[in-house]
This record gives C-alpha cells, sequence and structure tokens, in this order.
C-alpha cells in the first residue's frame, strides 16, 4: 500500500473527505488528490508538517501514514509511563502547526537522546581503576 492509499484508507476510516482534509491542512482539495491518486505516474506525499496534521486530524499514527509501519491505529511508545502522544494533547487541538512542530522537535530530541546513549555504551570503559596493583 503507497502512501496514497494509506491516506485514502484513513479517510475513509475517520469517515472524512477530501474536502475536509484540505481545508484542515489548508490546501486545495486538488492537491490531496493529486497526493491520493499520483500525479504524473509519480508517488506524492504531504508534507512532514501535513503528513502530522494529517495524522492527528485522522486519528492515526503519523509512522503508519508515512511509512505503512506499524498499524494505523498503533499508540506510539511509551516514555517513562507518558506517551507522547498524551503530552501532544495538552496543546490547542486546533492548531495543527504547533502540535506537529513540537512533535517534530520533540522527536528530533528522542533520537538525538538514543543515538548519545547507543555511543556510550559502544565506547571501551576504563578499567584501570578497577586493577589491584
Amino acid at each position: 500500500m503507497n502512501y496514497g492509499e494509506r491516506l485514502q484508507d484513513a479517510l475513509h476510516r475517520a469517515g472524512r473527505t477530501r474536502k475536509q482534509l484540505a481545508a484542515a491542512l489548508g490546501v486545495s482539495p486538488q492537491a490531496i488528490g493529486m497526493v491520493i491518486n499520483g500525479s504524473g505516474g509519480l508517488e506524492r506525499k504531504l508534507s512532514a508538517v501535513n503528513n502530522e496534521k494529517a495524522a492527528a486530524y485522522l486519528g492515526i499514527s503519523r509512522l503508519w501514514l508515512l511509512t505503512g509501519e506499524n498499524e494505523p491505529n498503533q499508540q506510539p511508545q511509551k516514555i517513562a509511563g507518558v506517551g507522547l502522544d498524551a503530552l501532544i494533547d495538552l496543546l490547542p487541538k486546533n492548531d495543527y502547526l504547533v502540535r506537529a512542530q513540537v512533535f517534530a522537535q520533540a522527536s528530533q530530541l528522542i533520537i538525538t537522546a538514543v543515538v548519545d546513549s547507543r555511543k556510550t555504551q559502544a565506547q571501551p570503559t576504563d578499567n584501570r581503576a578497577e586493577k589491584q596493583p
């Protein structure tokens, strides 16, 4: 299933129309149609910000919409008992741009922390202090 097919499926599941999604994203219905149907034989996707906004509007997984990984309604992993989605839900529901920006920034911070953690784990430790003379 390509991006356009996932978007069409998500619209159907949410009981929304292309026109409603277009209004929520601030784009034309034709732009949504080009993503769903492809344009010139090419697969098209929404921008990163609009992907986040569309996923929030349609109540689906951002990752699933973008990549097809996992399930459409799969909840994000919980971090220390608090889901990132729960934190984002504290933001104004109708401000999709702010919600998308916060999600993108939080995701980048998490990715950076994971990469740094893996680098630290991969470095050999200095065992000189443990050796007895």
